[in-house]
């Protein structure tokens, strides 16, 4: 219940930190929304807000959740965790790197509030499955698939999400490649963190419940006839 009431809270949250910060493009019209929905970070709120609902869904309906539902929650939480730390990094050297940052309350929640939240429920949510070291590998398609997206449109619309991506900014493509390296070891390191958890020795509270499981299943209920008569010292007829 109480993982259900947070998942819900965080669902509410992160749907109303999105819906303030497209504020900026279909309310006062300060920026562009195909420019808004460029960002790594709204796609992994995105990803995030689906994972969400299922497992809210599976919570509820199912119990469990399955194991390719698990896959998809670490992908997620791979995913905001890089947004949150890669946007505290710029933050703390926005004079370094001569960089302006606003930062609305909506940008707060979706760079701090969320990964912190979905960082904690992964770690400590129950009923998810052991993942292989693989799951971290599947973690780099989608970032690398947004970069090449995000290249290709900088060069059509003069415009970057970050400015880190942006050649003239950081002193051509080679600049670039650096960068997107150094990131890419970043998203596998916390991939494999992420997987990580997932095969860690099961908590104390998961542990007793598989052996009341298993009691019950072995309970005198449970036993057939002869069993209950054998364990009795009665013989058994047939």
């Amino acid at each position: 219940m109480v993982v259900f009431v947070f998942r819900v809270a965080a669902l509410a949250t992160a749907i109303g930190a999105l819906v303030s910060r497209a504020g900026c493009a279909f309310v006062t019209n300060t920026c562009l929304g195909t420019n808004l929905f460029s960002y790594f970070t709204v796609h992994s709120v995105f990803l995030l807000i689906l994972t969400l609902l299922l497992s809210t869904c599976y919570t509820v309906f199912a119990g469990s959740e399955p194991r390719w539902l698990t896959v998809f929650r670490a992908l997620a939480t791979t995913y905001v965790v890089v947004s949150g730390v890669v946007f505290a990094a710029l933050l703390a050297n926005a004079a370094l790197f001569n960089y302006l940052f606003l930062v609305p309350v909506s940008s707060k929640v979706l760079h701090f509030v969320l990964p912190i939240y979905a960082a904690a429920d992964f770690l400590l949510g129950p009923r998810r499955n052991r993942l292989g070291w693989s799951t971290a590998w599947l973690a780099m398609v989608f970032p690398a698939l947004w970069a090449l997206y995000t290249l290709f449109r900088g060069q059509m619309v003069g415009w970057y999400p970050y400015f880190f991506l942006n050649p003239s900014k950081v002193g051509g493509y080679q600049a670039v490649g650096v960068y997107a390296l150094g990131l890419s070891g970043f998203i596998l390191l916390v991939a494999l963190l992420t997987v990580a958890v997932t095969r860690l020795p099961s908590t104390p509270v998961e542990q007793g419940k598989k052996r009341g499981h298993e009691e019950d299943s072995a309970s005198p209920r449970s036993r057939s006839p002869e069993m209950s008569l054998a364990s009795r010292g009665q013989p058994v007829r047939h």
